[in-house]
């Protein structure tokens, strides 16, 4: 399946952004040069960068994702899915710093020729282990490769973002390993508990140097590995509500929730949006 993606705000209005100052310092914090970066949308083809110049994006990104799911009953109370999934999306939306263009100023361009790939392979086991419970256990196998500095990469964690050259490798969202269970557990008193538990690899995070620079391969250390137990319980009440009709009642749900039950260290490099995160669904 393709699919063509709109151009975002953050690319629409780039070139609006301040102009970008870089300072650079000595030993003894004495000024030794300063370069502006100017904001600029860049175009592919030959040519020097100043002649590519372009008033707005000419192009938006594209994805081709394709998906095979196969389930299979494996006895009255349980079932097996097996998915493999893979992405594929080319024409992001890169920044990249390049001096010397405009004179003594530099460039801030924004290039659309970014590139990302996910692969995933999802093995997940439904079952009732007695009569009122319901249990999943999933494990995810995944890949995720592309170009390090796209915009959401680059301006959403931080607003005054430190730019580095582009390079393609291990994306920040990248998990090889997981192991996702959740489960519904009715108890007596009408009361139903859910917990939840995730255990995966660390999420991977870069080395850099005294400038900011990446000092070795670009995200190629891990956290420890994440563990987290999350939890909620609740109780479903049957009460008329005034000034409705005669007879009539109505739901309500009463009941707590908890994450990370177990408050276990789980360190990640960018904020929660850039976490991977996987949609559970019942299997029928």
């Amino acid at each position: 399946m393709h699919h063509w993606d709109r151009v975002s705000l953050l690319e629409a209005s780039f070139v609006r952004n301040p102009v970008r100052t870089v300072s650079l310092f000595d030993e003894v914090r004495q000024l030794i040069g300063t370069i502006l970066f100017r904001n600029a949308y860049v175009g592919n083809g030959a040519g020097p960068l100043s002649s590519r110049v372009l008033s707005a994006p000419n192009s938006s990104p594209r994805s081709f994702v394709g998906n095979i799911e196969v389930d299979r009953q494996l006895w009255s109370t349980a079932t097996l899915r097996v998915s493999w999934l893979y992405s594929q999306t080319r024409n992001l939306f890169i920044v990249n710093s390049v001096t010397g263009v405009f004179g003594d100023d530099g460039l801030l361009g924004l290039f659309n020729r970014g590139t990302a790939n996910y692969h995933e392979f999802e093995a997940t086991l439904h079952f009732r282990p007695v009569r009122h419970a319901d249990l999943n256990i999933s494990y995810i196998w995944s890949r995720a490769r592309g170009d390090l500095n796209t915009v959401s990469n680059i301006f959403l964690p931080f607003e005054q973002a430190v730019i580095r050259p582009n390079v393609s490798g291990i994306l920040p969202s990248d998990v090889p390993n997981r192991v996702v269970s959740w489960g519904v557990f009715h108890l007596p008193l009408s009361l139903t508990v859910s917990p939840v538990v995730d255990v995966h690899t660390g999420f991977p995070y870069s080395n850099v140097d005294v400038l900011q620079n990446y000092a070795g391969l670009p995200n190629g250390q891990r956290f420890p590995t994440f563990f987290s137990l999350d939890a909620q319980a609740y109780r479903d009440f049957q009460l008329h509500l005034p000034f409705t009709e005669r007879g009539s009642r109505h739901r309500v749900r009463v009941g707590l929730y908890s994450i990370n039950l177990t408050n276990h260290g789980n360190f990640h490099g960018l904020p929660v949006f850039g976490c991977l995160s996987v949609t559970r669904r019942p299997l029928k």
